[in-house]
């Protein structure tokens, strides 16, 4: 294991707004990137947390993440719109997508956004909050090019294609499933390399399509449960990418140079219950369906039973009070960045 660092959750996430500001973004974007980023690690999700931060620095000096784009709707037909991004920090974009759906979803009952040449949208878990917080079902979901096998190829041929789902819950925190259709994220291969841990056996291919367990020689993730979890990434690559009129993987198969873009597509929906006969009482229901489900007989080996999004909400309590741990070696990535940029780095 790696060394481990540990900072207050309110010093990363001022650290990251100033190295965000100091490599271009307005202020207004620097500080909602790096709120879902931090976000990301004090839920233990640390493959989608400031880990990013090197990447997104480098992208953006290579002129593939825009600090300057001009994100505007390009298709308006009441609830539904597409936002294009014209390659503009994710993060960022998602959270202005969402608002865009909760808006349209106020007016007509459902918003249905589709975002098109963004880049990476970090953990979307993050944006269909932003629907529940406003009392509304939300669902997320993102294509990227060829990044994880399609069942029976040797390489990279789909995207990860997370896909994201909250529903409000009355008396506590919303229920909110997170998953890819990858058995392990990019991310969370580099999360392994970093904390010298091993991938879950079935995650990953080496460059040969030989499934391995060592993140050092995994290059390609496999989709969850085989043909089941390869469809599903095949088919938010329709709604997501051909939709929107910019197809990422058709692309990239015909230009090998296209493989390595970094632009993502994606949607977001908002549901609102008000339509609906259940309105009243369905933030009820969701609560006592997750109580009900919770107090049932316990399989062997199990203290609980845990509902989405329960085990991040612990984990983001915890580090509210204890603070964030990280490696070394990501704290002198990110210094390295900072000094790059004449950013003082804080103490921890």
């Amino acid at each position: 294991m790696s060394e481990q660092i540990c900072l207050q959750p309110e010093v990363l996430q001022r650290f990251a707004g100033d190295l965000f500001v100091a490599a271009g973004l307005p202020d207004e974007w620097a500080l909602a990137e790096a709120e879902v980023l931090v976000w990301a690690d004090m839920r233990g999700l640390s493959s989608h947390g400031v880990l990013r931060i090197p990447a997104y620095m480098a992208w953006m000096e290579r002129g593939l993440r825009k600090p300057d784009a001009d994100i505007r709707v390009v298709t308006d037909r009441g609830a539904i719109a597409l936002l294009e991004a014209d390659r503009a920090p994710g993060l960022y974009t998602m959270r202005v997508a969402m608002d865009e759906a909760i808006d349209r979803a106020r007016a007509h009952g459902i918003g249905w956004v589709n975002v098109r040449q963004a880049t990476h949208t970090g953990p979307i878990g993050f944006y269909v909050r932003q629907a529940a917080r406003a009392g509304m079902i939300g669902i997320a979901t993102c294509s990227s090019r060829p990044l994880m096998a399609y069942h029976g190829t040797r390489g990279a041929a789909l995207g990860t294609s997370p896909l994201a789902i909250a529903a409000p819950r009355a008396n506590a925190e919303p229920l909110v499933l997170d998953m890819a259709s990858a058995a392990v994220s990019m991310g969370a291969m580099a999360a392994a390399r970093q904390n010298g841990a091993s991938l879950p056996d079935g995650a990953a291919v080496d460059e040969h399509g030989q499934v391995t367990t060592d993140p050092d020689r995994a290059v390609t993730p496999l989709p969850i449960a085989g043909p089941k979890g390869a469809g599903l990434g095949l088919m938010i690559e329709c709604l997501t990418s051909l939709m929107s009129g910019y197809p990422l993987l058709a692309s990239a198969y015909e230009d090998p140079a296209q493989r390595t873009d970094y632009v993502t597509n994606a949607i977001v929906v908002a549901l609102d219950p008000e339509v609906f006969p259940v309105a009243e009482h369905f933030q009820t229901e969701v609560d006592r369906l997750a109580r009900d489900l919770a107090a049932e007989p316990l399989a062997d080996g199990f203290d609980e039973i845990l509902m989405p999004g329960e085990r991040g909400d612990r984990e983001m309590a915890r580090t509210a009070r204890e603070g964030i741990t990280i490696t070394a070696s990501l704290w002198d990535e990110l210094a390295a960045v900072a000094a790059r940029l004449g950013v003082a780095v804080p103490e921890h």
